[in-house]
């Protein structure tokens, strides 16, 4: 029988730049939700802690949170000995690479790294060339589905022995009660997304704005997001004469808000040009929300085999007259709870798998994920 491991041995350091509300903090929360269930210790550094980090509500009170201090040397010296025989997974989003932090985890036992989107447009060949480099000293490169994997294959040419694929997946949630708000008794679709350049909603607007001329019904476009676009995209809105059909909530992070709102919307929409797997995707999908998406591989993996139309990149027309089809001829709403619950199962076990030869998980948790320990 195997000897117990020390408990240093399973403490896993998670690293992120800031927990703002978005999609990367959410697989990060699935993520210590799963290694603290599997009885590990967990620690989450924050690189750049800033506003809007009402998200970080919802991490579970058995994790340790820490916010790294800045200078490069206070920082070198604290990441250093926070990770020293530890187990990190990093969880950049953007593209962001961190060279500078980078020395003070040669410390750690195991350096895991999730990219969790098609970087290529943020990217040059500089980057790519630096990245490369980097994953030499990182044991393992996790993508999350859509075109990530290819963008480390292809563009980054990191070493294919060292990426794998983790399609992102959704906890599962209960049914809540529809939205009580005044706007939600008419129809609506619903966005949920960070307002960047590269998710479309200026596309997203423009097609509505279509739809607004072509149809009697008094239906509004719900956005849940905020970013460096907020602003250029209010005053898009306004431009296309459409500002009192356009809802916007901002960055709401509470899961039974998002809920709510997406349980009582006619449809969810995307006219994003690069993602991973987006998780609004999925969540849209856990309430059995028709979806119509731009057609990127992000988008395919998210949607599986629930309805969805996809249209090409930037094709306002073509997505205009989907919601317009949608919005006349309403379909109910069926989630595939079985379909979703048998995702995030598998999501768990490979994630787990991921982590079991690092040796951080107790000797359950490695038989649970199918995989003989390694230490």
């Amino acid at each position: 029988m195997p000897t117990a491991q020390p408990t240093d041995r399973r403490h896993v350091v998670m690293i992120l730049r800031h927990f703002t509300v978005g999609g990367l903090e959410r697989v990060l929360l699935s993520h210590a939700r799963i290694l603290l269930d599997a009885g590990c210790e967990v620690t989450v550094c924050v690189l750049d802690p800033g506003r809007d980090n009402a998200l970080i509500a919802e991490l579970p009170a058995q994790a340790r949170l820490v916010t790294a201090p800045p200078g490069r040397l206070a920082r070198h010296a604290f990441l250093a000995r926070l990770v020293r025989g530890h187990v990190v997974l990093l969880q950049f989003g953007d593209g962001r690479l961190y060279p500078s932090i980078r020395p003070a985890l040669h410390t750690a036992r195991t350096v895991i790294r999730f990219c969790h989107s098609d970087y290529s447009h943020l990217r040059t060949r500089a980057k790519n060339r630096l990245d490369r480099t980097l994953a030499r000293w990182e044991d393992h490169v996790v993508a999350v589905g859509g075109r990530s994997t290819r963008f480390l294959l292809d563009d980054v040419r990191v070493p294919a022995a060292k990426v794998s694929t983790l399609t992102n997946a959704t906890e599962p949630r209960t049914t809540p009660a529809p939205p009580p708000w005044p706007w939600a008794a008419g129809p609506y679709v619903v966005a949920i997304q960070s307002l960047y350049p590269h998710k479309g909603h200026d596309a997203l607007l423009t097609a509505f704005a279509r739809v607004v001329d072509q149809t009697d019904q008094h239906v509004r476009l719900v956005i849940i997001g905020d970013g460096d676009q907020t602003i250029p995209l209010r005053l898009l809105a306004d431009r296309l004469n459409i500002t009192d059909r356009v809802i916007w909530l901002g960055a709401v992070w509470r899961k039974d808000l998002v809920d709510s709102v997406l349980v009582g919307a006619a449809g969810f929409v995307s006219m994003s040009r690069f993602e991973g797997v987006p998780i609004s995707v999925l969540e849209a999908r856990q309430h059995g929300l028709p979806l119509v998406l731009t057609d990127i591989p992000g988008h395919r993996d998210g949607a599986a085999a629930s309805p969805a139309a996809f249209v090409p990149v930037d094709d306002t027309a073509a997505f205009a007259q989907h919601l317009l089809a949608l919005l006349h001829d309403p379909q109910p709403h069926h989630p595939d709870t079985t379909t979703l619950h048998g995702e995030w199962e598998r999501y768990t076990h490979a994630f787990l798998g991921i982590v079991a030869p690092t040796g951080a998980l107790p000797h359950r948790s490695v038989l649970d994920a199918g995989r003989s320990p390694s230490r």
